[in-house]
């Protein structure tokens, strides 16, 4: 798979011909994200350093979306007025401290707009955070956007070489299962298997920490263990099951950087009448603060689509009736 410092036009139109949504690791901006103006370019600051702060990740200048998802490419840049070496400098001159192994890749736009061009900058997370944008400011990634750091997270940011960075995710265990219809027969949609996951951001490992999960019951589910639970999530109740591991360095490996190890393996179908469900997520571990987070399986045209991202839910104590 190319790195988004290798892609060209091809592989800008093929993520808007896979509507390959927006995420915590990758910003779409229209042309009007680059201008030479200051506005302008604390803006850039802002976004550049919130990736560094956060995972890393990778942003399109020059893309139109809607609804977090591409629908096509800008009109695109001039490059003697907007120029890779413009923009580099306003990335290296407005972010303190500065961030290495940022990579900018201009992007002929050769077939949609002949002598324009498009940006693709890819920002790693940075073992040097935090980094403070033109306002003075600091960022991390939040529901798609950039959103300003709470002091507790610039001191746990400030400590990612020594404290853990522990996270989860929910993927298809065969991601070549994307297609999702429902029979005239049937009630509910083929089962889909998924995995709960859990990793490490961080060069320090995870000896000990508490994960908790939560499946989306409105989904017909394999297994049924955990106990029962709702939570409250972008104005609505959610039904479901809980599981709670503690992680022992003495009983488990460490969670260490690059690892992946997984929590559960599960399957889902969809109701005929239901397109969407939830899976969430939260982890602690000594020296680090608190993470939430939820994944979003979404059926659209009879296709199914998996988003993670970090995001604020609330757990209730008992089951609300009626959901």
């Amino acid at each position: 798979m190319k790195q988004p410092w290798e892609w060209n036009e091809d592989d800008l139109l093929a993520l808007v011909s896979n509507s390959t949504k927006e995420s915590v690791e990758l910003d779409y901006k229209a042309c009007d994200a680059l201008a030479q103006t200051d506005r302008k370019k604390n803006e850039v600051s802002k976004d550049i350093s919130a990736f560094a702060n956060s995972a890393g990740g990778t942003i399109v200048y020059g893309m139109i979306e809607n609804g977090h998802v591409p629908v096509r490419l800008d009109s695109g840049y001039d490059p003697s007025v907007i120029s890779k070496e413009w923009l580099d400098q306003v990335i290296n001159s407005r972010i303190q401290r500065r961030i290495d192994g940022v990579r900018i890749n201009q992007v002929e736009l050769t077939k949609t707009s002949p002598g324009k061009v498009a940006y693709v900058v890819y920002v790693p997370q940075s073992m040097r955070a935090p980094h403070q944008a033109a306002d003075k400011r600091f960022y991390k990634r939040f529901n798609f956007e950039s959103a300003p750091m709470e002091e507790y997270e610039v001191r746990d940011v400030s400590r990612r070489l020594i404290a853990p960075d522990v996270f989860l995710s929910v993927r298809l265990l065969d991601p070549g299962a994307m297609a999702v219809n429902i029979s005239e027969s049937s009630s509910y949609s083929q089962q889909v298997r998924l995995q709960f996951i859990v990793g490490n951001n961080s060069p320090a490992p995870a000896d000990f920490c508490l994960l908790s999960y939560y499946k989306d019951q409105r989904c017909q589910l394999t297994c049924h263990s955990g106990s029962d639970n709702a939570i409250e999530f972008s104005g609505e109740a959610i039904t479901v099951c809980s599981h709670i591991i503690e992680w022992r360095g003495n009983l488990r490996l460490p969670i260490w950087e690059t690892t992946l190890f997984n929590l559960d393996t599960f399957g889902v179908s969809f109701p005929r009448n239901t397109d969407k469900c939830c899976f969430f997520w939260e982890a602690q571990a000594p020296l680090m603060a608190r993470k939430m987070g939820v994944a979003i399986l979404k059926i659209e045209h009879d296709t199914l689509s998996v988003s993670n991202f970090l995001a604020d839910w609330k757990l209730q104590r008992e089951v609300i009736q009626g959901v």
